[in-house]
């Protein structure tokens, strides 16, 4: 059984520069939200393996009316682990969190090939296609929590 911590932000680094910046400067793996109060990080273990990550903070979007909206970034899953609940697991311990400070939605900027698994926990798209600059194309997903 994989276990899930919150965690600081270092520790999460080594996975999102392997999934979410391959061959791009580890540099580019710290975000600025990363500094935003409330932020935190979660990552699900096996043994002392990181083998999935995310991170979570208060952030506002124009497509979202609530008063207390946080934002999914940073999510990966390290390539030998896919497909066994990790994803989901670390999902689930996050939302639980932001649930429990008042928040009202959860979104994020999903790729393409992971709207499925959004889809799969009730996360639906709002708005178009966008691409970002040397990552590729997104779309707007949300979850209302309450």
């Amino acid at each position: 059984m994989y276990a899930i911590k919150t965690v600081p932000l270092e520790v999460i680094i080594p996975l999102r520069h392997k999934v979410l910046r391959t061959g791009r400067p580890i540099s580019e793996c710290t975000y600025q939200e990363d500094a935003v109060e409330g932020c935190f990080h979660v990552a699900c273990f096996d043994g002392d393996k990181v083998i999935g990550i995310a991170s979570f903070y208060p952030e506002p979007h124009s497509y979202e009316a609530s008063d207390n909206v946080w934002r999914l970034r940073g999510m990966a899953t390290d390539p030998d682990y896919r497909k066994q609940g990790v994803g989901a697991r670390l999902l689930e311990e996050g939302l639980r969190f932001c649930s429990q400070s008042g928040g009202e939605v959860i979104w994020c900027n999903a790729r393409v090939e992971a709207i499925p698994f959004y889809s799969k926990l009730n996360f639906v798209i709002k708005g178009d296609e966008f691409q970002l600059p040397g990552i590729g194309p997104h779309y707007f997903m949300s979850k209302t929590l309450v």
